[in-house]
Parts: C-alpha cells; structure tokens; sequence
C-alpha cells in the first residue's frame, strides 16, 4: 500500500525528531571539553563546508530572494541553536528536552504573527496546559515555582524554533524548484548560524589569541569528536535538509506534533546511557507537557474538532 504526499512527509519529520533525540546526551557530553558558542560554531562551520561539497551545483544562480530567506531561517535556526546549546549546559537533559518539545505550542503562535492566523480555543488550552507542566517540571526540587537561566534559555529556543517552523513552511511552500531551493536555504542557514556563534564565542567565552587553543584543545576530545561528526552529517546536513525540503508537504502544527516527540526519545535515551534518572513525578509532569501539545495540535487531527472550533 502506497503512502501520501502528506503522510510521507510526517515520516520524514519523525525520522529526522529522532535523529535530534540523540543530539541532547551527545552534546550535554561534549560541552565539558569546548564552550557551547564554540561547539556550535565548529558544528556549523563544519556543516558548511560538507553542505557546499554537496550541494555547490546548486548555488549557480543563487538569488538575492533565496538569500533573504536563508537569512531569515538562519536568524530564527542559529539563535535556537545557541540558545539549546547554551542551556544545556545549566540544565538537564530531561529537562532540556521537554523544554525544546514546546515548540510545537508556539508554532501556532508564529502563524498569528507571520500570516495573521487565528489562535483557537483548543490550541490556547493546549498552551496553559504546557506552561503548567513547565512550571512544576522545573522546579528542581525546590519550592520555588521558577525556571532556572538554562531553562529560559531553552524556551527562548523553543520560541526561534516556532518561528523557524512557520518561516520554513512560508517560504517552500512557493518554490518553484524545491531541491535547488532546499539546497540553497540550508547552506545558507549553516553560514549564519556559522558567523552568530563565532561572534558569540568571541564576545562571551575568549579572543582572537584564546579561541585557536580551545579549538586545539576541543579537537584532543573523543567526546566532542563524536559530537561534532554526529551533529554536524546526522543533525545538520541530513535533518535540517530533509526538513527543508519536506516540511511543507505537511502542514506546520503536524510537523510540531511530530517533533514534540523528541523529549520522550530524548530522556529515555539519557535514561538507558545512564546519564540521568528521572523519578516517576518527573515522567508524569512531562507527559503533562505532551498532552498539551498533543491538545494544541489534536484540531489538526482531527477534523471534527477544528469543525467544532470554528462554529463556536
């Protein structure tokens, strides 16, 4: 039996959520032997140039539109990508990855905003229902019902990925020629992405004669190795590519729904690998924050509820 256009395209999205579930222990790892800005930098600048071995017969002809919205998308990837990369370092990977989940609830939030599409009753119940979970999800075992610098710093990145969605989903649904555009617009994302964390690196972790030795060192890492190679082909090159290209044969809230998957993944592996125990109240208040997503988006589904939606 033969699959659909649109249902192809939900495969694809999860297939590259778990290529991401992955990401969390890997680089929760690495960030002990290079700062974050700079691991992000090398991942990207690494990227780059295998996107460009890749991909450079389609560069011929770029235009300044093709540009633009590279840029764009590279704006809202590369300050999710830091902002993740950073809190990790201050938060858990359970944590982490539920946080980065939520971005299926704003994703209907960036849709207000880019194409002035209304936020319905179900999707706002969705919202309360996440930020609920989030807050008792965070606490970290204090009494205090507060996020902690990491987790802000992650929910910012849930926030850019909302907005990267929407934009992605914008933009490809009016290629005329999807792989060359595809191409295009993701070599482009890894440049800015590229030149946002080696500014950052600059600004917040050392110099021009401090950044050379970090690098040297970084690269005496098995651990930061196996980061760099696995998010760098597997995360970057693969995923942002197959999502580039495929996103918009779905539609934007199923593809978040489909990437919401990626906390469950993401703590059971940290769970396996030994890295991380997480206690049954901590699965339970997580699950709260899938449900929410899975309320924001289930209208989506399910065609009675958007039916219903629209006639109240």
């Amino acid at each position: 039996m033969s699959i659909t256009r649109n249902q192809r395209a939900d495969l694809f999205m999860l297939f590259i959520t778990l290529i991401w579930s992955g990401t969390f222990v890997i680089i929760k790892n690495a960030l002990d032997d290079v700062p974050p800005f700079l691991y992000t930098a090398l991942r990207f600048a690494l990227a780059s140039l295998i996107g460009y071995g890749l991909w450079f017969r389609y560069m011929k002809g770029i235009t300044s539109k093709d540009i633009l919205h590279g840029s764009i998308l590279g704006l809202f990837f590369g300050l999710g990508f830091l902002s993740q990369t950073w809190g990790l370092q201050h938060t858990t990977v359970a944590n982490s990855s539920f946080i980065t989940g939520s971005m299926a609830i704003f994703t209907p939030i960036a849709a207000y905003f880019i194409s002035r599409k209304s936020v319905s009753l179900i999707q706002m119940i969705g919202i309360l229902t996440v930020l609920t979970g989030l807050a008792f999800f965070s606490q970290h075992g204090t009494s205090e019902w507060s996020l902690n610098s990491g987790d802000l710093a992650t929910l910012f990145c849930a926030i850019m990925w909302g907005m990267y969605i929407t934009y992605t989903d914008l933009f490809m649904s009016k290629a005329d020629d999807v792989p060359t555009i595809s191409a295009r617009l993701t070599l482009i994302q890894f440049v800015v992405s590229c030149i946002f964390a080696f500014i950052g690196s600059l600004m917040f972790e050392g110099n021009l004669n401090t950044i050379p030795t970090l690098i040297s060192e970084a690269f005496t890492s098995l651990d930061f190795l196996i980061a760099l190679l696995y998010t760098s082909i597997l995360a970057s090159i693969v995923a942002t590519y197959v999502q580039t290209r495929y996103q918009h044969e779905t539609t934007p809230v199923k593809a978040a729904l489909m990437f919401s998957t990626e906390p469950v993944a993401a703590t059971a592996f940290a769970v396996i690998v030994g890295m991380e125990t997480v206690s049954l109240e901590k699965f339970v208040l997580g699950g709260i924050v899938i449900v929410g997503v899975l309320i924001a988006q289930s209208e989506d589904i399910i065609p009675a509820l958007r039916k219903n939606t629209q006639d109240s």
